[in-house]
């Protein structure tokens, strides 16, 4: 493609410089295409980025009619000379006005990988949305909701993101995607976290916290996925259990993690043999 081939053969701001702004340019004239009385309606609020035609110069954004040049930020320029040189426009925020999206399509690799940059009219800079420690790859946007889905090894992982300012917040990750137990990480307040196991289906919202109930007449408790590490506590016929995390040892054969709450509101939890369980009769 002719903006991938220029920013490989040169890579002086000017060249790079000129792809973003053709592309927004064929962005721009794709948008003033849309209905007339819709596009009059949003010109008073939101951001439009203008270019007279796809190859001239300089790239504008304007405002309730205020236009201000714009050029590319650093970090901008950094992305696209190791790779992000797919740009494109999309309101990732859902506020009306576009974010500029540097996409990296790495071969046969199935990880689309993409990183996002805000527009801010007043200080007429481009800001990066960050998304932690992790990429944003394959996403698509579900009820105001940013979804990322990526292979890792061989599995497939989601991470689940909220906007708030000029960050994307991890809410939720859900790893094993597609096998018969889901492992999701729920991100709280002051860096805490929350593990359970969830049911499968391609709609992370109806993906349900597992459950089951103890078949033993006493059912020991353990501090770790081993017969040698029993505590004093027990549980008994037909208590029932949300399962947190599940794991197969060499010697002591299958064992998921529970949580259980008892009659006065105490949460307990700890390691249950699958002997012990519905889930591993079934």
């Amino acid at each position: 493609m002719m903006h991938k081939t220029l920013c490989k053969r040169s890579r002086t701001r000017i060249a790079c410089l000129g792809v973003l702004k053709t592309l927004i340019a064929l962005a721009s004239l794709h948008t003033m295409a849309a209905d007339e009385a819709e596009k009059a309606h949003r010109a008073a609020n939101h951001i439009k980025f203008v270019v007279p035609s796809p190859t001239s110069l300089p790239v504008k954004a304007c405002l309730s009619g205020e236009c201000k040049t714009i050029a590319p930020s650093q970090d901008m320029l950094k992305s696209i000379e190791s790779g992000y040189s797919e740009i494109s426009l999309e309101d990732m925020t859902l506020d009306g006005n576009p974010e500029v999206v540097l996409t990296h399509r790495a071969g046969s690799n199935v990880n689309v990988c993409s990183e996002i940059f805000r527009y801010d009219f007043h200080s007429n800079s481009f800001t990066r949305l960050k998304a932690g420690p992790k990429q944003l790859c394959n996403y698509y946007e579900k009820d105001g909701q940013i979804i990322s889905s990526y292979r890792s090894g061989a599995k497939w992982h989601e991470d689940i993101y909220s906007i708030k300012g000029d960050d994307f917040v991890l809410e939720a990750s859900d790893s094993c995607v597609g096998c018969d137990h889901i492992e999701r990480t729920i991100y709280l307040s002051g860096g805490r976290t929350e593990h359970l196991l969830v049911t499968d289906n391609v709609d992370y919202k109806l993906r349900a916290p597992l459950s089951t109930t103890v078949t033993s007449r006493k059912a020991i408790l353990y501090e770790e996925p081993s017969v040698k590490s029993p505590t004093k506590m027990y549980l008994v016929k037909g208590d029932k259990v949300n399962l947190i995390e599940y794991t197969e040892t060499e010697n002591s054969g299958f064992w998921y993690k529970i949580k259980y709450i008892n009659t006065k509101g105490k949460i307990i939890i700890a390691w249950l043999n699958c002997d012990d369980l519905q889930v591993c009769q079934m």
